[in-house]
């Protein structure tokens, strides 16, 4: 279990926004190299790990980005505006560090907006402020200075790197989906492939339009496919319980639908079956507001039976987030397990 969290420290303090996932890649690779059969880098930057051959043909997928923004614009003052690159809560993010990788190395700023005070002073009565009220503040006092700094438009910026570790809990930056990165790196390390192949996807670009999947999904021509995440967890105050999507600290989440998916019905009952077989708590998450690369590998070719497999993680797609250390630990006993019972059918 160390060593997963190990995995999983570095991953998180690693910066990947949408497009710009090279490190994440770097790191990963360096990790599974020595495990792998075959490492593939597609051309939209996709790290595609091949263990195993023939049938039956698995895909596991896991995406490699986080959210974040990018730069659209340097003011004449030296203060950057920005637009997200994924979804974003605005009303998470002010007054928090950032970093951007710029090309002269990476530069810290501070994301701002207008003071509290000064809103009735302001043009607007919004309560939540958007995307374009938002600016970063990197200390600079022209736009001359910004530039000389290697920051420039197009310049890609993230949550400040963060990870700590409780005695139950792990917090740190970009658990969706460094978590489902870290499960697969464990498992390819742990894996012994007997009967067909396994192809394990660190993706790019998912929190854009679920772009790296699709590309790889057609590559592969799964005959099943998980994608595993670090997902919404919402048992937190003010949260009726029929709103909780997924709890913290019970286990592994099975994707039974989401917004881009009715999950094949055989596959999640076979993860089912798997769990309740090897004393694996698990629970059936249903999640009408958002998706995974499911959504876009089960529309490959003639179609692939998915599903989601995820780690509840509280606070996503904001600068931090909170999960269970036992969840991450169940999530990959259950995917090895489930490999091990798959390949047996056939």
């Amino acid at each position: 279990m160390s060593n997963i969290i190990d995995v999983l420290r570095n991953l998180s303090l690693t910066l990947g926004p949408p497009g710009f996932e090279d490190r994440v890649r770097e790191f990963v690779y360096k990790e599974v190299k020595p495990h792998a059969d075959e490492i593939i880098i597609d051309t939209l930057g996709n790290l595609i790990v091949r263990k195993g051959d023939g049938k039956p043909i698995i895909m596991l997928d896991a995406h490699m980005d986080e959210v974040g923004f990018i730069v659209k614009h340097i003011m004449e003052n030296g203060f950057i505006k920005i637009t997200n690159l994924g979804g974003i809560n605005t009303l998470n993010v002010i007054g928090k560090n950032v970093v951007l990788m710029g090309r002269k190395g990476d530069i810290t700023g501070i994301i701002g907006t207008i003071s509290p005070h000064m809103l009735k002073h302001a043009d607007s009565q919004k309560t939540i402020p958007s995307i374009e009220d938002l600016f970063v503040d990197i200390g600079a006092s022209s736009e001359e200075e910004v530039r000389d700094m290697g920051i420039e438009k197009g310049t890609p910026l993230t949550f400040a790197p963060f990870f700590e570790e409780w005695s139950k809990h792990v917090i740190g930056k970009a658990f969706d989906d460094r978590i489902g990165c870290a499960i697969m790196v464990e498992v390819i390390k742990n894996i012994d492939v007997t009967k067909g192949s396994i192809y394990f996807v660190f993706s790019v670009q998912e929190e854009v339009g679920l772009r790296g999947a699709t590309i790889a999904s057609y590559r592969i021509k799964p005959d099943v496919a998980i994608a595993l995440e670090g997902t919404i967890a919402m048992d937190v105050p003010n949260i009726p319980e029929e709103n909780y999507i997924t709890v913290v600290g019970k286990g592994p989440a099975i994707r039974v639908m989401d917004a881009t998916i009715l999950a094949n019905r055989k596959l999640v009952d076979f993860l089912r079956r798997t769990a309740e077989k090897y004393d694996i708590p698990y629970q059936l998450q249903l999640s009408p507001h958002s998706g995974t690369d499911a959504g876009r590998i089960q529309l490959a070719r003639e179609g692939v039976p998915v599903t989601a497999v995820s780690v509840p993680s509280r606070y996503i797609h904001s600068p931090l987030s909170l999960a269970y250390k036992e969840d991450i630990k169940y999530t990959v006993s259950l995917i090895e397990n489930f490999l091990y019972e798959y390949s047996k059918q056939f």
